[in-house]
């Protein structure tokens, strides 16, 4: 990750918890650890102030950052967290939480996720290669404010994105 790039993310954070980071930790990748919700669960459950980064097969790199710790569900769930937002370190932005919108998914076959609706980060169940995060025309439901950036998280055909690889950080 470039200077720039961790002064975005630190910047962001440092608005909503009022303290900055450091250095950072990596917890979870999907290509060495095992591509699975399981295997991701199994390493950031119950641990707070994570970011994910995700890599597209077209080079675009984007994610989101959960102040509130993911928890292994028992049954399909939303947790709010005020704090939370999506990035695109390809249009160097921040894309804030809206209140009210269900800022994080949890769900036993899903891996991080990241809101609900139209340019929602869900990465599902299946395998690395199938990944794909979809692009919808409409942001107006979607759980972050994306100020008119209806292709925030697509890549540059407008279409939706297969994911190359997801990374977790504390």
């Amino acid at each position: 990750m470039k200077q720039i790039e961790f002064d975005l993310i630190n910047i962001a954070i440092k608005s909503r918890l009022y303290k900055g980071i450091k250095e950072l930790k990596k917890l979870y990748q999907a290509i060495i650890d095992g591509d699975s919700p399981l295997n991701f669960y199994s390493r950031c459950d119950n641990i707070p102030k994570t970011f994910t980064l995700i890599k597209s097969s077209g080079n675009r790199r984007f994610g989101g950052f959960a102040s509130e710790y993911w928890k292994f569900p028992s049954s399909y769930a939303y947790k709010d967290n005020i704090n939370a937002f999506l990035f695109s370190l390809d249009k160097y932005k921040i894309y804030p939480y809206k209140k009210d919108e269900n800022p994080l998914e949890l769900y036993e076959i899903y891996d991080p996720t990241f809101g609900m609706g139209p340019n929602s980060i869900y990465t599902g169940s299946s395998s690395m290669k199938q990944k794909i995060i979809p692009n919808n025309e409409s942001n107006s439901s979607a759980s972050y404010n994306f100020y008119g950036d209806k292709n925030a998280l697509s890549e540059s055909d407008g279409k939706g994105i297969n994911v190359a690889e997801i990374e977790v950080f504390r």
